[in-house]
């Protein structure tokens, strides 16, 4: 009788846990579920990408690139339990669609469940080629350094664009439904030109490919090539931090601009090129027009990364003369209210 017992109670005590197993399985799995089921897409939108209709190069102030510009973003992922950082995703292609309010993408990509991830994302004309991440293929691994060229007609916008150098660090970004925001700085800096038209021209003048004052814009003797070494510890709060990341290469050379003429030089409508941070002096901007040329000299103006420099440039029929107001030299941001003007080193 004790024996019938003891084997009805060994019976009982593994059903009850084989049930508890069953239980702890259904919750594994569930929690599983729930884990994928938590996972975020990872989008992204960037301050360089807003939609606005109204933004044009010609407007002295870079706010929003075009369709088809790209993009690459690398990302680690940080795990706190482990203290460790590893490689989450490699070279993953970001590319501006017709609305230039979002990115496209070749695949998708999702946020791990609890870790946080780390962006750095750059645009440039590299000489380099980037192979995106897909199935097997591990992708290009983060670029130690990459050769970029500043395009040396930079009339057509996309060429303009193109001849950007900007680089975003999003550090520790915890999984969410919303977009991560590309905070982009501009690495190099933007020199811009106001034609005026003077005695004896219009604005039409300068631009009638009809009028023998039609005019082309140029700038001399400056480097077109540099090397960008992207950190993923750089700060970027100063020009001084950003050129830290850069190092010109290249001899020098001409870049042409488009031309831009306006009758109030008030206002922000004007030509403008991306050039590599330097030094330039003597010579700096040709305008040839009635057939001839006419400069616009500097003395040692430093080309800061991040930095505008605006030239409003007067032009005149009689002897091709011109005048010229101080350069004003501005931050490169979207808030024209931050704008300033600052002494030439």
């Amino acid at each position: 009788m004790k024996y019938r017992k003891s084997i009805y109670l060994a019976v009982a005590v593994l059903a009850i846990s084989a049930l508890a197993a069953c239980s702890n399985s259904g919750e594994e799995s569930s929690k599983q579920q729930k884990q994928e089921a938590s996972r975020y897409e990872i989008r992204f939108t960037s301050n360089l990408t807003q939609l606005d209709t109204d933004a044009t190069r010609a407007a002295g102030n870079f706010t929003s690139y075009t369709s088809g510009q790209v993009f690459w973003v690398w990302a680690d992922m940080h795990d706190d339990l482990e203290n460790e950082t590893t490689s989450y995703f490699n070279a993953w292609q970001l590319t501006i669609s017709t609305n230039t309010s979002k990115f496209t993408t070749n695949s998708i990509k999702m946020f791990p469940a609890y870790n946080k991830v780390s962006f750095y994302t750059v645009h440039g004309n590299f000489s380099e080629d980037f192979e995106e991440e897909q199935g097997e293929n591990l992708g290009t691994p983060w670029p130690e350094v990459l050769t970029h060229t500043v395009k040396k007609d930079q009339v057509a916008t996309a060429d303009y664009q193109e001849s950007d150098l900007v680089y975003a660090i999003n550090r520790n970004m915890q999984p969410s439904a919303d977009p991560v925001t590309l905070e982009f700085k501009h690495l190099l800096a933007q020199v811009e030109v106001a034609l005026i038209p003077g005695n004896g021209l219009m604005a039409s003048d300068l631009t009638s490919s009809l009028s023998d004052a039609r005019a082309t814009v140029e700038l001399l003797t400056v480097k077109t090539k540099v090397e960008f070494r992207p950190s993923k510890e750089a700060e970027m709060d100063t020009y001084t931090k950003r050129e830290l990341m850069l190092s010109n290469i290249s001899k020098v050379d001409t870049i042409t601009i488009a031309t831009v003429p306006t009758g109030d030089p008030a206002t922000p409508t004007c030509g403008a090129a991306i050039v590599v941070p330097q030094t330039v002096d003597g010579k700096f901007i040709r305008i040839n027009y009635l057939g001839h040329d006419t400069f616009v000299s500097v003395n040692n103006l430093r080309l800061k990364s991040g930095f505008r420099y605006r030239f409003n440039i007067t032009v005149d029929r009689i002897g091709g003369e011109y005048s010229i107001t101080p350069v004003v030299v501005a931050e490169w941001t979207e808030d024209e209210g931050g704008n300033r003007e600052a002494e030439l080193e």
